[in-house]
């Protein structure tokens, strides 16, 4: 069950639990909670995630854990996440995606990394 805090509460007593069994709820997160949570974490300004930066060979991290991190757990659309990010086509997205899912198979570190990452960000409430 995903969504706000005030229809998880709402919904609670809808939802039939024994005593031995508990269910777990999925908080969504908005874009601006995972960027400011991935800016603090990173101790980079919130810019340097949202903005592209041209010209730059390097691998941007903060930013693609970002962009990974969004469309996994905001909801929002390809299309709405290009905006988010700044960038023109949606497919830019799925590109900054496509590479980062390729490293974490390349790099057990950033693959140790996200998934902390995705961790601290996944928030579970037991009903």
């Amino acid at each position: 069950m995903l969504g706000s805090d005030d229809f998880v509460e709402s919904i609670k007593g809808y939802i039939a639990t024994s005593n031995n069994e508990s269910k777990l709820v999925s908080k969504r997160h908005s874009a601006n909670d995972v960027i400011t949570y991935l800016a603090n974490h990173f101790n980079v300004e919130v810019d340097d995630i949202v903005m592209v930066k041209k010209g730059r060979k390097e691998k941007n991290l903060p930013r693609w854990y970002a962009i990974k991190l969004c469309q996994d757990l905001t909801g929002l659309n390809l299309q709405a996440l290009a905006d988010v990010f700044n960038v023109k086509h949606y497919s830019a997205i799925s590109k900054a995606v496509g590479r980062l899912n390729a490293l974490i198979i390349e790099n057990k570190q950033v693959k140790l990394q996200w998934e902390e990452l995705r961790d601290c960000l996944m928030s579970e409430v037991k009903i």
